[in-house]
């Protein structure tokens, strides 16, 4: 009987596939790409704070982080909306702006959570593959029709640490139709080196049909809180705040994001590991020989040439949890998060071993 009344597309959805967790101290947990120092401890003493008030409900619009990340960014706080992580901005989109039948341009061997939106709402993803692993936007501009509907943008590209340009994004923006909304997925902007990196909010303060999503998960290291905020015209995140639901973010991840946004020097420190680790990660690969791709976020995307699904095993026997990217659809490659320099060098130790 309940078989019969589920809605048909909910039976073909594959649950997301999430990095390992650990489940004894000691393993150094290289798959998901958090923060490896932890919260940020300012960020600890507000929820801490905050506990003392968890019978009251949260603040309906995240009104004091909202203000914070407005200051932050010099932007009309209007023009933000603060998510149970921005995985749930993603599915307030597609539940905002997408019918049935409708169709959502993706990258292949992409961050999965895009697909699922696109067909928990009954619309039709439509892949274009990566060129040389990085998004290949002209491509993605040329399978725009009629029946398009959303744009998918991950930058840096996660899994592959690949980022679009500046004068990339500019000349796509040009040509994509007005009644198109475009996400751009920033969940690693931080960590981002290079000069040519778009200032997406630019083209938000023109007007564009533009979503921009960002995240405390990864440099702000508050993955388990679960906030995220978008960034978009007044006008659509009127309409996201109608789709919400109520209280999504809770006290203690309001409080701990709004003291993480404001710890720069942890976030200092945070910035010059992540550096240091991909220089050392870099020089290690090359003397073992391993196709990797230079990065724009805190992983390195490597290319194993043989099945990933094999090392993971004999890496997780060593006491380091790397991620497979078998799920994404590289199954001879993989994804390893950048941690201390303890936990990095435990990683290449253990790849040598098994090479």
């Amino acid at each position: 009987m309940a078989e019969e009344i589920i809605r048909p597309v909910i039976k073909e959805l594959k649950e997301y596939v999430p990095g390992k967790t650990p489940k004894k101290p000691g393993i150094a947990k290289l798959s998901s790409n958090e923060n490896p120092f932890g919260p940020s401890p300012k960020a600890l003493e507000a929820i801490a704070k905050e506990t003392r008030n968890l019978q009251i409900y949260p603040d309906q619009k995240s009104i004091l982080l909202r203000e914070a990340l407005a200051k932050e960014l010099k932007i009309d706080e209007g023009c933000l909306i603060v998510g149970n992580g921005s995985d749930e901005i993603m599915q307030l989109a597609a539940a905002t702006y997408l019918k049935p039948g409708e169709e959502v341009i993706i990258s292949k061997n992409t961050f999965s959570v895009y697909e699922f939106v696109t067909r928990l709402l009954d619309g039709k993803p439509v892949f274009v593959d990566l060129k040389n692993y990085a998004q290949d936007l002209d491509a993605m501009a040329k399978a725009v029709n009629p029946k398009t509907k959303m744009i998918f943008l991950c930058n840096p590209h996660n899994p592959t640490g690949t980022i679009f340009t500046a004068k990339e994004l500019d000349s796509f923006l040009k040509i994509i139709p007005e009644n198109i909304l475009i996400i751009i997925d920033e969940a690693y902007l931080e960590f981002v080196e290079s000069r040519e990196f778009p200032e997406s909010l630019k083209y938000i303060r023109e007007s564009k049909n533009l979503l921009v999503l960002r995240t405390f998960s990864k440099y702000y290291g508050l993955a388990g809180l679960r906030v995220g905020y978008g960034v978009a015209k007044k006008e659509l995140v009127s309409y996201l705040f109608r789709a919400k639901l109520p209280f999504n973010v809770n006290r203690l991840a309001q409080a701990g994001a709004k003291a993480a946004l404001e710890d720069k020097s942890f976030l200092e420190k945070t910035y010059k590991n992540n550096l240091e680790g991909k220089k050392y990660f870099y020089a290690e690969l090359d003397k073992l020989g391993l196709e990797y791709k230079k990065t724009e976020s805190n992983f390195i995307f490597i290319n194993l040439k043989k099945p990933a699904d094999l090392l993971f095993m004999q890496m997780m026997r060593q006491g380091v949890i790397i991620r497979p990217l078998t799920s994404f659809g590289l199954p001879e490659a993989i994804r390893v998060s950048i941690g201390t320099k303890e936990q990095n060098e435990k990683f290449i130790k253990g790849l040598s071993k098994h090479l």
